[in-house]
């Protein structure tokens, strides 16, 4: 069985890009273009990864970091950000990171490695 990862950001072509290229690498992919609409899908559907931007409009990552925090879901995180000064400024600096712009490579890369083990 495929493995399932949410992408959550409101930059169309990130979004876009990030699961067509997991879709290409034989993921199955859910998309969200908020953390609103983020936190409709997770009430239906586990995911073992989410790769979601720190900034959006309506809930930002940390609204659903924190959702998932509280539903002891074990979906693995990955961020994507375009201003870095926030990690740290909320505490997420030790999570895993990809400063837009970024190789979409990279990110499969660590998508792979992050799922091995799941």
């Amino acid at each position: 069985m495929a493995k399932t990862i949410l992408v959550v950001d409101n930059e169309v072509r990130y979004r876009e890009l990030i699961a067509h290229l997991l879709r290409e690498a034989g993921y199955e992919v859910d998309e969200a273009d908020d953390g609103v609409s983020a936190l409709e899908i997770l009430e239906k559907k586990i995911f073992d990864l989410m790769i979601c931007d720190v900034v959006m409009p309506r809930l930002n990552a940390i609204d659903v970091l924190d959702y998932i925090k509280s539903r002891s879901l074990s979906t693995s995180i990955i961020l994507i950000t375009g201003h870095p000064y926030l990690l740290a400024d909320k505490g997420l600096e030790n999570l895993t990171c990809f400063m837009k712009p970024f190789n979409m490579y990279d990110l499969l890369h660590k998508v792979n490695e992050m799922l091995d083990g799941k």
